[in-house]
């Protein structure tokens, strides 16, 4: 088809479907659109045709010869659009297979729970493998399909996706947020971090300077849901991306310790393999990731 043909396409599934209603504005009303803008949709499609499709009365339409010819081709044109549209859309409803995610421990949270529900219930065809872990693996040496990761995606551009970016927050126990203030004030504390967290925690001040924190020691834990258990305990804090303790922080389970100073923000990326069979339902999952995330960040 010509490029310069493209824009015929509204407009014939305009007049196809005034047909089959057998008026404008019966039309208008399926098309969801205005009867006088699908009128000169009609009139603007027998100009560039060079060609009068419909007689056109106060009380009814008639088809003209060419409107005749034209007809079964308009209809054609509308009825395999409309099948391709409930194709794609059976499909997405029927996807089926297995997926396996790997994702870091600090993503088990009630916010990454929700994707994980919504995303099961959407595609009860898919059985899903998810591995919480902070080893950084090849998603393809791994085997899995897809691997979500927060920070550095790798080094192949080709196989990673940004999807959002987060920043990260400083939790303590509620009843230390007020006490504190300064990076100096995490000195006694115990930092609790994933393996995955870097080794050094640095913040940045009202006045834009960086300042590194030293706690009095580290814990490594790979299980952020013991992380969370702890900080309530009192007695240390942890660097934590704020969307997998919103809820926490909102309802004063946790509290955020230096919350004048800043950190960084990073993206969260997913790393695909190349595995076209694995590809369809990790691409749904994204998707569901970020459709579920977007609503809870505003």
């Amino acid at each position: 088809m010509p490029m310069n043909d493209l824009d015929l396409l509204r407009p014939t599934l305009a007049f196809a479907t005034v047909v089959e209603t057998g008026s404008f504005r019966a039309g208008a009303d399926r098309l969801a659109l205005s009867p006088p803008y699908v009128s000169q949709m009609v009139s603007d499609l027998e100009a560039r045709l060079g060609r009068q499709l419909l007689y056109r009365s106060t009380r009814r339409i008639a088809l003209t010869a060419e409107g005749e010819a034209f007809l079964p081709h308009a209809r054609a044109l509308a009825e395999a659009f409309a099948e391709g549209l409930e194709t794609v859309r059976d499909a997405k409803r029927r996807l089926t297979g297995r997926l396996r995610i790997s994702a870091p421990t600090v993503l088990a949270s009630p916010a990454f729970a929700r994707v994980v529900r919504t995303f099961a219930a959407d595609h009860p065809g898919i059985a899903l493998e998810i591995d919480m872990d902070d080893r950084v693996d090849d998603p393809v040496a791994a085997q899995v399909d897809l691997a979500l990761r927060i920070g550095d995606p790798g080094k192949d551009p080709r196989l990673a996706r940004k999807l959002f970016t987060t920043r990260g927050v400083v939790c303590c126990a509620p009843e230390l947020a007020g006490k504190l203030i300064e990076p100096q004030d995490l000195a006694e504390l115990t930092w609790l971090r994933s393996p995955a967290t870097p080794t050094r925690l640095i913040l940045r001040g009202p006045d834009g300077r960086d300042h590194a924190a030293e706690p009095g020691r580290q814990m490594v834990i790979n299980n952020a849901a013991l992380i969370r258990t702890l900080l309530q305990d009192g007695g240390s804090f942890a660097l934590l991306p704020e969307f997998t303790v919103r809820e926490a922080l909102k309802t004063a389970r946790l509290g955020i310790a230096c919350a004048a100073w800043s950190i960084p923000e990073v993206g969260v990326h997913a790393l695909y393999t190349e595995r076209r069979t694995a590809l369809t339902n990790a691409r749904a999952f994204v998707d569901c990731l970020q459709g579920v995330l977007a609503s809870r960040r505003t």
